[in-house]
């Protein structure tokens, strides 16, 4: 069983989707952002969100 999915943004401007996806057993996690660690959510119970990184989303980044 899967509820609904929303965008979640880092500040670095990284977006993500997040759904929830409910497990037979508990699970205890965390996620970061892949581009620039920053916590973004973590969690403990059956209820287990589920993130996808949005193409495109990423900051560009400048060489000096």
């Amino acid at each position: 069983m899967s509820t609904e999915t929303r965008i979640i943004s880092c500040n670095c401007g990284v977006s993500y989707e997040r759904s929830e996806q409910r497990l037979p057993i508990k699970d205890i996690g965390v996620f970061d952002c892949e581009e620039c660690g920053a916590r973004l959510d973590m969690w403990s119970g059956r209820l287990v969100p589920m993130f996808k990184r949005i193409a495109g989303t990423a900051p560009e980044r400048r060489s000096a």
